[in-house]
């Protein structure tokens, strides 16, 4: 239940009256020289009082800084303060304490300048702490890990993460790529094939290299059947035995696809087939 402010500031006021004829006995916490505060007129020993605005309650240990020359007290359980630091006549005063807005006021210490000062801080809304959290996928996969890595430091290539392929999982490879690969060629064929042709930055070799997870898919030696995660078996006439069919991977089974439109400028470990130019590298999702 609130009680009515201004009655409760006339109370706030009043106990800092009643502090006011305590200081003598040690009420406040006592002065950086003690010895010198005893020796001063009872009129330096003014009291600051420093309450929360919208609760009411002392603030202790708040700062009371005196601006021009830099001394300070902090105030007690009981939120005051004596300002004995101040030289006579007054200065600007500072008050600050974490969780709450600083204020800076003037406070006059003169033989008319008795009363109490009563000093309301506002508290700042903290807001709740911010964690950053890196979105980046964290692969057990050794594979996997040294495509995000390649990712991260490229100086070359066309890199397309497993965020972006989740969103279009439900197409085939070949439908994707389309427009995504930079200085890439992919050709129709006659029953919906599509195939990775030599980019026109290429001065000589053929399609494409094709890897699946590092192992080389679309060399003339390997003619096996498809892999387990493909659509539909390699087409029956394509274009060229050593080109790979596109259509034929679903996007679902893919975390990570890489492009090299120049052999020259994959890693040594997908550039070392001269029959081909370019180098496209498929990384399936981790089991």
């Amino acid at each position: 239940m609130k009680a009515d402010w201004g009655t409760y500031r006339a109370g706030l006021v009043a106990i800092g009256l009643a502090l006011t004829a305590a200081v003598d006995g040690g009420a406040q916490g006592a002065p950086p020289h003690p010895v010198v505060a005893e020796q001063l007129a009872p009129y330096r020993h003014r009291l600051l009082g420093v309450y929360d605005e919208q609760t009411g309650t002392p603030v202790e240990g708040a700062d009371v800084i005196d601006v021009m020359l830099g001394n300070s007290m902090r105030t007690t359980s009981t939120g005051t303060v004596a300002l004995v630091f101040l030289p006579d006549g007054g200065g600007l005063v500072r008050v600050r304490k974490v969780g709450y807005q600083p204020q800076t006021i003037m406070a006059a210490i003169t033989e008319s300048d008795t009363i109490p000062i009563t000093l309301l801080l506002k508290r700042i809304v903290e807001l709740p702490a911010m964690s950053v959290v890196d979105s980046a996928p964290r692969y057990m996969s050794p594979a996997l890990r040294a495509f995000e890595e390649r990712r991260h430091n490229a100086v070359s290539g066309t890199f397309i993460p497993e965020s972006v392929i989740r969103k279009e999982q439900d197409r085939n490879l070949g439908n994707f790529l389309l427009g995504r690969l930079a200085g890439a060629t992919i050709l129709m064929g006659h029953q919906g094939q599509m195939y990775l042709q030599r980019s026109p930055r290429c001065g000589s070799g053929g399609s494409p290299a094709v890897y699946i997870d590092g192992m080389l898919r679309n060399s003339p030696a390997k003619t096996g059947p498809t892999l387990a995660f493909s659509k539909k078996a390699p087409p029956s006439n394509p274009v060229d035995t050593d080109e790979v069919d596109l259509t034929q991977f679903a996007l679902s089974d893919l975390a990570g696809i890489e492009y090299y439109a120049n052999t020259a400028t994959a890693p040594s470990q997908f550039n070392s087939t001269s029959a081909s130019c370019g180098a496209l590298l498929l990384w399936t999702r981790q089991q």
